[in-house]
């Protein structure tokens, strides 16, 4: 009986750190870790969230997002409203159950994967591509959802093409398209966002037997084909420091 109790806690535990937004799950924390930042996720003895942010990686080439508008119900506004304890800065969100007209959330998600690959690999990301390759168990926040002002919904309602760009050093922002051409930019406040989604890399290796960033995939996803979670000359030298 007592395991019982137990294990129905940290399922509660679990429930309380994550919400679904078109059936897909997404973390909450008191930190807002920003969309494109590698890291590590992590849980106190309370079973919270957190994202150690470590590194955002430099862009050179606009990497295609998606980006869905779903409206707030009374569980997002009650996750929205929990995190507002630990951010004075939040946006306040009016929600009102009995009517029709409901605040709007935006979720954010990296589409690209081959794209973010190729800068991941390209010599300007030495340095994060090293920090990958020395460290265990670093993630990437690869899709976030976020409170946007009524007026940012609607310049993304009538966009086509949406991209993630860097737009100073260290800095990412949205890039709105429309038939081609670039119609607006949206910028990201930690402060809106919600929660968030976090990837794990995937290695494979050249014919030179060098090893390289092959793929991006989500949650627990195991690697696909003859990609690797950890490349295999790493994981032999640990294997023999044992």
């Amino acid at each position: 009986m007592i395991k019982k109790i137990i294990v129905f806690f940290f399922i509660l535990c679990a429930a309380c750190q994550t919400t679904k937004i078109k059936e897909d799950t997404y973390k909450i924390a008191t930190s807002s870790p920003e969309l494109g930042s590698i890291g590590q996720s992590q849980k106190n003895y309370k079973r919270e969230n957190s994202f150690a942010e470590r590194t955002l990686p430099k862009l050179e080439n606009k990497i295609r997002i998606t980006i869905g508008i779903v409206p707030f119900n009374r569980k997002l506004n009650k996750v929205y409203k929990s995190k507002a304890k630990y951010n004075q800065n939040q946006t306040k969100v009016t929600y009102i159950d009995s009517l029709p007209n409901k605040p709007e959330l935006a979720t954010i998600k990296i589409l690209d994967i081959n794209g973010l690959v190729n800068e991941l690999n390209a010599p300007y990301n030495a340095d994060v591509f090293r920090l990958l390759r020395d460290t265990e168990n670093s993630e990437m926040v690869t899709s976030i959802a976020v409170s946007l002002s009524i007026d940012e919904i609607t310049k993304i309602r009538q966009a086509d093409a949406y991209y993630l760009v860097n737009s100073q050093e260290k800095k990412y922002t949205i890039a709105l398209y429309k038939t081609g051409k670039k119609t607006e930019t949206i910028d990201i406040s930690q402060e809106s966002i919600v929660g968030y989604q976090t990837s794990k890399f995937c290695w494979a290796s050249n014919q030179k037997r060098q090893w390289y960033i092959a793929d991006i995939v989500q949650g627990n996803t195991n690697c696909k084909g003859n990609t690797k979670s950890i490349p295999e000359d790493k994981k032999n030298k640990s294997l023999f420091d044992m």
